[in-house]
């Protein structure tokens, strides 16, 4: 269901629902059992992030056969930062990732979406399917058959017809490097490092804006592909099930607020990438492993180009899926520093966790740029 449902809630003000609140918007939905629910004995999980906040529920099993999920999962949507507002005409709104969510789900590659609410207070959500999974580990990139899956996840998320209107994908760069330059030479941003006791003047100093339009441009000579991209590819958004059936895929793919049409290598690079990060670790968020070897990279973009040529009818082949993804790397790059300075600017951030994670992004760009020859003269 992707129609939008007034409840009858009202979340407070620190907007963490109660368990009545809970109660009552899950049983909007699945009506049979629900309702009858005591509040006070549901079990909850709730977790805010920068983007949106959200909670896992489960009801006692009750006496006798059940019919509705015992355990389900509920997003909590906030506003976006200020800054962020000039990806906001290039985005779906929050309905139609809601349908998008949806479509994904009835295709059987997601969880299944039981209904897209509002509450009295303005907030607006989703309640889904509980999915027996598991956030995807950097280890995980290092078993052949979870990486496979990734890849055919990717490649056939990518070709999806969703009932987005799709739109072309100069204006996301232009939005991004529009973004780039505001934060470039930033006094603000330097201080809030310094502060932190991690230095990014070079970070800040540095013309990502050039270099980014460059690296566009190296992709599109290369005939680099475009398709529905998740963008935020980070490990958190590939869930790997605990108990998948057999001939299912092992993976599922979340989180699609900045879903929409860009260079499949952004994702495919991107996920290369984010295989060196941990954005939730209480102790790092870089993480304790290898980067990505370049065989296990070939393998993805083997697997990656068979599943979708079996979609299409192209006849990619995995070098060319290779080669885009490797300016993707970078494109992803980009606009994770973009975000990580907007936030560091909209809510004066010097973590110096999250300072030494921008700096690391910023040296796999430096390196990555200079790997391929793209320096500017």
């Amino acid at each position: 269901m992707a129609t939008l449902t007034p409840v009858s809630v009202a979340l407070p003000d620190n907007k963490v629902p109660t368990k009545n609140a809970i109660r009552d918007i899950v049983a909007t939905f699945l009506t049979k059992e629900w309702p009858s629910v005591d509040p006070e004995t549901l079990t909850t999980s709730f977790h805010t992030s920068f983007a949106n906040n959200h909670c896992t529920v489960e009801r006692q099993k009750p006496t006798g056969t059940s019919t509705e999920a015992l355990k389900v999962f509920m997003k909590f949507h906030k506003e976006a930062a200020a800054d962020m507002d000039i990806f906001k005409h290039l985005i779906p709104t929050k309905q139609e990732e809601a349908l998008f969510c949806h479509e994904y789900g009835r295709s059987g590659l997601g969880a299944k979406v039981y209904g897209f609410f509002k509450t009295q207070d303005g907030t607006l959500g989703r309640v889904e399917e509980f999915l027996d999974a598991r956030n995807m580990e950097p280890e995980d990139a290092e078993n052949a058959l979870i990486r496979a899956d990734v890849a055919r996840g990717l490649a056939m998320f990518h070709v999806m017809e969703p009932s987005l209107a799709k739109k072309a994908v100069e204006p996301f760069y232009e939005a991004v490097m529009s973004g780039l330059e505001r934060y470039h030479r930033m006094d603000k941003l330097k201080a809030l490092g310094k502060d932190g006791g991690v230095s990014v003047d070079n970070l800040i100093d540095y013309d990502f804006t050039t270099r980014l339009k460059k690296v566009v441009d190296k992709l599109e000579s290369v005939g680099g592909k475009v398709g529905w991209c998740i963008h935020d590819v980070q490990f958190m958004n590939v869930l790997v099930k605990n108990d998948p059936k057999e001939g299912q895929s092992k993976i599922v793919l979340i989180d699609f607020e900045f879903v929409m049409r860009n260079y499949r290598a952004f994702d495919i690079g991107g996920h290369f990438m984010q295989k060196m990060f941990k954005w939730f670790d209480e102790e790092s968020r870089i993480a304790d492993c290898r980067k990505y070897t370049e065989e296990e990279k070939r393998h993805f973009c083997e697997e990656y180009a068979r599943q979708w040529n079996k979609l299409t009818g192209d006849s990619d082949t995995g070098d060319q899926v290779f080669v885009e993804s490797e300016y993707g790397y970078m494109l992803a790059i980009a606009f994770d520093v973009h975000n990580m300075l907007c936030f560091m600017s909209e809510e004066d951030d010097r973590d110096p966790l999250n300072l030494l994670g921008l700096d690391k992004l910023f040296d796999e760009f430096v390196d990555q740029y200079a790997r391929l020859g793209l320096e500017v003269p």
